[in-house]
């Protein structure tokens, strides 16, 4: 697997941003919640020993599963040197000795030998993925999972799913537009509001030889008066800030128009008429016996 495009940095945001970094952290407390678990809940966890977890940011999910299951090694990677500096600090501070995160590209190849891990997870690795990325992931993933393994991938469709926000939207419409431009989307057209990505995933496991595929689909309602709408709402909100250079430089739209729309999504998300959805699927099967 060599590096789809060594030019660019695909990443659409900041990756050393200590912002994003915060919001990193609040995002997988929301979705270790909604998800009911860590693990798929059809596995047997004790053949599970050897556990990767591709694009861990500050290391949320990967430090999760090592406080719970002490039996089980964890390693994380990712492309920040900030989060993996803030990662490694606090496993040390918990005294989390079976958890360890390294610097690694998971648009190159995986540096990690053949049969490695029992179970590979990945979660919203849509946001620096190249297109033509995605099978050369998963081959890899094949290739350093165990016979009987799961390689699990958790991702979205959206920026921010439907909602009746008209500034959200049009900002979906943008975001998807310069992933189709960008070579970074699975939609061929661009005026789509959606990346095609959750409907590929069985069938790029399936191409890599995985078998048992399943999928779980999730829908977290983030609406006005619901649970989970300050969390989500705020995580909006830092998302788009985060988001504008991007777009500034994509030229998705003029710089008044992308700061006027800024202002009127803060705006809609916090009426007592708003309503959202956060849609994701997780799609996970086993390499054979």
């Amino acid at each position: 697997m060599t590096n789809i495009h060594p030019s660019e940095n695909s990443y659409v945001v900041d990756q050393e941003s200590a912002t994003e970094m915060a919001r990193l952290i609040d995002q997988d407390i929301i979705i270790n919640k909604q998800m009911g678990g860590l693990f798929p809940p059809d596995i047997d966890q004790g053949r599970v020993h050897d556990v990767l977890d591709i694009a861990c940011g500050p290391g949320g999910w990967a430090m999760e599963v090592a406080f719970e299951h002490p039996d089980k090694h964890v390693v994380g990677i990712d492309i920040s040197q900030a989060m993996l500096e803030y990662a490694t600090a606090q496993a040390k501070v918990q005294d989390l000795q079976n958890v360890e995160f390294r610097f690694m590209d998971a648009t190159s190849k995986l540096q990690f030998p053949a049969a490695s891990f029992d179970l590979i997870n990945a979660r919203f690795i849509v946001s620096f993925m190249w297109k033509e990325a995605w099978s050369e992931l998963i081959k890899e993933c094949s290739r350093i999972l165990r016979p009987g393994g799961i390689v699990r991938f958790t991702d979205t469709d959206h920026v921010f799913s439907p909602t009746n926000s008209a500034a959200l939207e049009k900002f979906n419409i943008f975001v998807s537009d310069i992933f189709v431009r960008t070579g970074r989307s699975f939609c061929t057209e661009e005026k789509a509001n959606h990346f095609g990505l959750t409907s590929m995933l069985g069938a790029l496991l399936a191409g890599a030889g995985i078998k048992n595929i399943r999928e779980i689909p999730y829908m977290l309602n983030y609406s006005a008066g619901e649970p989970a709408n300050f969390a989500l709402t705020h995580n909006w909100e830092v998302v788009l800030a985060l988001l504008m250079p991007f777009l500034k430089n994509s030229k998705a739209a003029s710089q008044e128009e992308l700061e006027q729309l800024y202002q009127q999504a803060l705006v809609e998300m916090r009426r007592d008429a708003f309503r959202g959805i956060w849609c994701f699927m997780s799609t996970y099967g086993e390499k054979p016996l």
